[in-house]
Order: structure tokens, then sequence, then C-alpha cells
């Protein structure tokens, strides 16, 4: 008897057999998917983010562990880490733009630092949850706005970087042209967490392209699921 018929596997099993089934599963996953983003459900999950505060109420359901792929989730957590690591620079540039007003630093300087408070919400839409949605959906559209919204990411933090004097970035100009020592010491860490943060988005962002470069289109597979 052939040992293929002791272990139960046919004698005429070939590559191409074990493809098309796999491209068969692949469609199949992707219909499933089509038509969950499609039907609305009740039961579905309930938005947790962002974390419901005074008069802010969650808007997405958000969570790494569960929707994102395991080989894509180290990527998605650095990602994360990132986005808040930007929430305390913004709130570390305020600080130094008062101490700098405190100890005679141009007004128009701190009250512009505030203006960057937009900057929360606005990494949120524009890089990080673009970025998360074509990592869990797998969609091309979402993808391309991860393309241009971590390309702005990187953008907003070599601004910040170079701190232009009176227009609210605590930077390198800003830095250098601080006569207050504790101010210039405390400006030249922000300059530092700027770039360090530039750096790592952009490194980031080449991980996210060749993540997105070297994963084949599944056979029958629709070219866009975004919901």
């Amino acid at each position: 008897m052939p040992a293929d018929s002791v272990v139960g596997i046919p004698a005429d099993l070939s590559l191409a057999m074990v493809e098309e089934k796999e491209a068969e599963l692949a469609k199949r996953r992707q219909e499933i998917r089509r038509m969950q983003g499609n039907v609305a459900s009740p039961l579905g999950p309930e938005p947790n983010f962002p974390p419901q505060f005074l008069c802010i109420k969650p808007l997405v359901y958000h969570n790494i562990k569960e929707q994102v792929p395991v080989p894509s989730q180290r990527f998605m957590y650095t990602l994360a880490f990132m986005y808040f690591a930007l929430i305390a620079i913004i709130i570390y540039n305020i600080s130094i733009a008062l101490l700098s007003f405190v100890f005679g630093g141009s007004g128009m300087h701190f009250g512009l630092s505030f203006v960057y408070l937009v900057g929360i919400p606005g990494a949120f839409v524009v890089w990080y949850y673009n970025v998360y949605s074509s990592v869990v959906n797998e969609a091309n559209s979402r993808r391309w706005l991860g393309y241009v919204g971590l390309a702005l990411g990187v953008i907003f933090d070599i601004w910040m970087a170079v701190g232009v004097s009176g227009l609210g970035g605590c930077g390198w100009i800003m830095a250098l042209g601080e006569k207050n020592f504790l101010v210039f010491i405390l400006a030249i860490i922000s300059a530092s967490l700027w770039t360090a943060h530039c750096l790592m988005l952009l490194l980031l962002g080449i991980k996210y392209f060749r993540m997105a470069s070297s994963a084949k289109p599944e056979a029958g597979a629709p070219a866009d699921t975004a919901p």
C-alpha cells in the first residue's frame, strides 16, 4: 500500500490544487468581510476610543489585539505609542512656551503654541486611524490615505523641530535664540523630542510601505474593501 494512502493524502495531490484551494478560501474570506461591512449589526462592538472624558465620547472601536492580524500587531502597538508620545510632546511644547513667556519671552509664541493642540485629534484622523483601518480591513483607499497621513505627520514634526521663533513651536531655532538658561535647556529637550519623533515616524512610514508592498493581493479579492 502506498505511503500516501496510509496517512490519508491523495496520491494525485499537487501544488496547483493546494494553491487553487487557498485562492478559493481567500475569496470566501473577502466575501464575508464585504457582507459584514455592508450589513450594520446592532450586536457589533461599541465604540471605545477616545476614552470618555467630559463632553468627549468614544467614536470608534479600537482594539489592536482583537482586530489587527498577529504579524502586524507589533507595528501597530509601536504606532500607537508614537501617537500618545505626540500628545505628550505637544503638551510639553506648550509648557516650554509658557515658561519662556514668564521669563520675558514672546506672548504671541505662547498663544500660538495652543494652536498645535489640534494636532492631537488631527494626528489620529490623518495618519493613525487610516493606517489602523488599512491594516484591519486591507483597503487600498485607506492604505493610500495612510501614506499621505504619515507624510503629513513627518512634515508636522519637521516644522515643530525647526521651531521658528514666535510661531509656537519650541524647536531648534527657538532654543538657540533663548537667553534664559533654564528655558534654553528645556527647549533643547523639546527640539530633541520633536526630532526623535520625526525620525521614528519616518522609519515607521517606510516599514508600513514595505509591509503593504510585500503583501500580495489574494486571488479573487476585490480591489477595495473599505467600509
